[in-house]
Formats: C-alpha cells, structure tokens, sequence
C-alpha cells in the first residue's frame, strides 16, 4: 500500500469512532437514568422498613437523604497500523495490518445528607395539619385509610392512643367504636355526603354531614358515634378537646413520629426473640398475646418475618438474624406505606440538615 492511503485509512477510522463517542453521552442518559432511580427508590423504602422494625425493637431511627448523584462517563479510544515488508522481487507483499480498541466506563458518586438537627426533630413530632388530612382525602386516598393511619381521637372516639409510642405492654380498649367510625365513612364519603370546607368569613374549617334518604342511616349512626347534633349539617373543626359541644367535631392528629409507632406494632416476631425479652409483647387480661391486625392501624399494614430472604417481596430488610418484608401480594400494606411516603415529604420534606455529607463512589 501506499503511503498516503495509509494515512487515510488511520483518519477515517479515528473519525468514525469519535463520531460513534458523540452519540455515547445521549445512549448511556437512557440507560443509566431509570437504573438510578430505581436503586434510589429500593433504598429509600428499605430506609422506612428499616426504621419501623428498629422502633419494634425499641432501637432509635435514623433517616439518611440522597442529596446528589452524579456520574463521570470515561472512553478510551486506540487505534494503530502495522506494516511488514517483504521482498517483492522474491515474490512476497506489502501487507499492512489495522487494529483498533475503545472502551468505556462510568463512575457514579451518591451524595448522603442525615436528617437530624432541630427542624427534622420538629416536623417529626409536629401534628399533622388538619387542612392536609382533609387535603389527602380530597385527593384520592380513602378516608378509612388517612383516618385509620393519621388520627388520634375525633370527639369521644379513640383510635388506640397507647400506640403512639413503644408497644404498650397491655391490650388497647375501645377499638370497636372507631374501627366501625371508618366502615360507616367509607360507606358515604364516596357519594359526596361528607365535605370539608373554609369558611370564607371566618376562615373556620368545617365539615358538611349531608342528609341522604338512601344512606340515612350510616348519618345518623355516624352522629351519634360522634355525639353531634342530628338536626344540623355544617359543623366547626378544631383540636380543642376542653369543651365538647354538638356542633363541633375535634379532631387529633398523629404525628409523623407516631405514625411510625402505629405501624411498628403489627410486625411478625421470632418466637426466640419474644422470650429473650427483644420485644415487648402485648397481651389481653387473660394473658393472651394481643392481636394488632384488629387496630385500624394493624388492619392497614403488616410486616412479616423469614429466617430466609423470601422471592417474591416488595421490600425486604436483614434485620437481627432475620428478614422483615412486605409482601409484594400484600396491597392494602403497599398501600399504606405509599401513603406514608407522601406524609414523610409532606412533614419533613423541607426539613435538610447542614450537617456533614456522606459521599460514596460507586465501583
């Protein structure tokens, strides 16, 4: 070959793969991008599993925050031509051998943050607004639901106060009339029967109970559960609990705190654990173990535990020797803890610590 063909062959081969590194950065953005969301939403959910079994152990949270990840993209490119000579008066040939090689890596950091300090502690034990619970349920959530999870007491009805906190050693009482409170709720808040509202002159909150002819029943029972007055249809809203009057509903929320209180009770415990004293296990005046699932809260969400990490999971934490889970067949738990996320960004969204950030590269 000649010598200026060679040279020609060498930049044509250089520009085509430099052209092919052009469209590299587009090809690796559409493949990487979905992968790190979803890795930031496993951990994230393992997070929240993590720290309601760690309260059913009486062990402290602990939150972490992504707070960047980012990703260096490197190319190696290398190309050469080897020329053998031969003598072509002894019938040999001029044969010039071509080798090219490019390869690529990438090298992810993620950005770690604790949620701590004063604000992250204030949002968590701050009751959850009254005005976004009604907002919850105005935007899809079904009232059994934000209720059950997000409500201390509405009137006279209580709904397991003692599980704010650590696992109480003694059965709840009064479970009955609260639970029924949001069978009756589901059953009429879906015909536009139940409404809150803002007073435009005082700004009040209220809620509207609506007569009906076809569910005038679960009105009046819902009334009277509550101690309202039956001949009235727009009532006032607060949290004042000192004066109790037939045209006020009072409503106490949970915290964020409490809430995940609430749920740490209902977890599936090893046997071995119970008796080494791991965990405090609630019992009824006869001595049995007290049942969580018949709570609003149980009823909601449910942990369950395997020696083995099970298959089919939606998330899945190692935890003192075992594997606490949530079924991935288990909609009403998944659910909830949907719900949860969206309360956690709602009271402690906001709340980032300037604390020391963890990095990590990511080989």
């Amino acid at each position: 070959m000649r010598t200026p063909f060679k040279k020609t062959l060498l930049l044509l081969t250089i520009t085509s793969l430099m052209s092919g590194c052009y469209s590299f950065g587009p090809d690796e953005l559409k493949g990487t991008h979905p992968l790190y969301n979803a890795a930031i939403v496993d951990s994230q959910n393992e997070q929240f599993i993590q720290n309601i079994v760690r309260l059913h152990y009486r062990d402290p949270m602990f939150f972490l925050d992504v707070v960047s990840v980012t990703a260096s993209l490197k190319m190696d490119l290398g190309a050469g031509l080897d020329q053998s000579a031969f003598d072509l008066n002894s019938g040999g040939a001029d044969l010039l051998q071509f080798s090219a090689s490019g390869a690529y890596s990438t090298a992810p950091t993620i950005a770690y943050s604790p949620l701590q300090g004063e604000n992250f502690v204030k949002s968590v034990l701050k009751p959850i607004a009254l005005e976004d619970l009604f907002s919850l349920t105005g935007s899809g959530w079904s009232s059994r639901r934000v209720l059950g999870l997000c409500v201390e007491r509405i009137n006279d009805v209580k709904n397991v106060p003692i599980a704010s906190g650590p696992t109480p050693a003694l059965s709840p009482k009064h479970i009955d009339s609260f639970n029924r409170l949001l069978q009756l709720f589901d059953e009429v808040m879906g015909e536009d029967l139940i409404i809150p509202r803002i007073d435009p002159v005082t700004k009040e909150m209220q809620l509207e109970i609506k007569s009906s002819p076809l569910y005038q029943a679960q009105i009046r029972e819902i009334k009277q559960l509550l101690g309202l007055d039956q001949n009235i249809e727009v009532y006032h809203v607060n949290s004042d609990f000192l004066q109790h009057k037939g045209d006020t509903i009072s409503i106490r929320s949970r915290s964020l705190s409490s809430i995940f209180f609430y749920l740490s009770h209902n977890i599936d415990t090893p046997k071995e654990h119970k008796q080494a004293g791991l965990v405090t296990v609630t019992r009824n005046k006869d001595g049995s173990e007290f049942d969580w699932s018949k709570t609003a809260g149980g009823s909601l969400f449910h942990i369950k535990n395997s020696f083995m990490k099970p298959d089919t999971v939606f998330v899945a934490v190692p935890y003192r020797g075992q594997w606490f889970y949530v079924a991935d067949n288990d909609l009403e738990s998944k659910s909830t803890f949907m719900l949860l996320t969206q309360l956690f960004r709602l009271q402690a969204g906001s709340a980032k610590s300037a604390g020391p950030t963890l990095t990590l590269p990511v080989r």
